[in-house]
């Protein structure tokens, strides 16, 4: 057999496997259309009137969950808080008044570094966890 023959013989065989990958992609209802459709992305809301810096959130937007990234990356210092566990673990009064205050910023337009500039300087960089300390570290040290 020639070496002509036997490359069509493998492009014919590689042409058939590809089209049974193909048909039975497209009869799977699970595997390709959960990767079409990413809620994450393509149903965000838009909002047109807001801040270039953080253009997903509306000014009068209630609190959401994306905001639990900050309270994730503070410490529980408010009174009435484990210092070990993260502001997100506390409902303490002045663990709620710092939530409003970071609330306010994100509603106000300001995206993750504005708002954690905002919270070093309120509230000093000892409010930040190991992690989150060791991030602006590297972020404002100079290259």
């Amino acid at each position: 057999m020639n070496s002509t023959a036997l490359t069509n013989i493998l492009l014919s065989v590689i042409a058939v496997l590809m089209l049974a990958t193909l048909i039975q992609a497209s009869l799977s209802d699970s595997g390709a259309s959960s990767y079409r459709q990413s809620p994450a992305y393509s149903q965000a809301p838009y909002h047109p009137h807001t801040s270039s810096r953080n253009p997903t959130v509306a000014p009068d937007a209630a609190p959401f969950m994306g905001n639990d990234m900050y309270y994730q990356a503070l410490r529980g210092f408010p009174d009435g808080c484990d210092s070990n566990a993260t502001l997100l673990e506390c409902n303490s009064p002045a663990a709620q008044a710092v939530k409003q205050d970071i609330d306010q910023q994100v509603r106000s337009g300001k995206g993750p570094r504005e708002v954690f500039d905002f919270v070093v300087e309120k509230y000093g960089l000892s409010a930040l966890t190991e992690e989150a300390q060791r991030i602006r570290a590297a972020r404002v040290s100079p290259r």
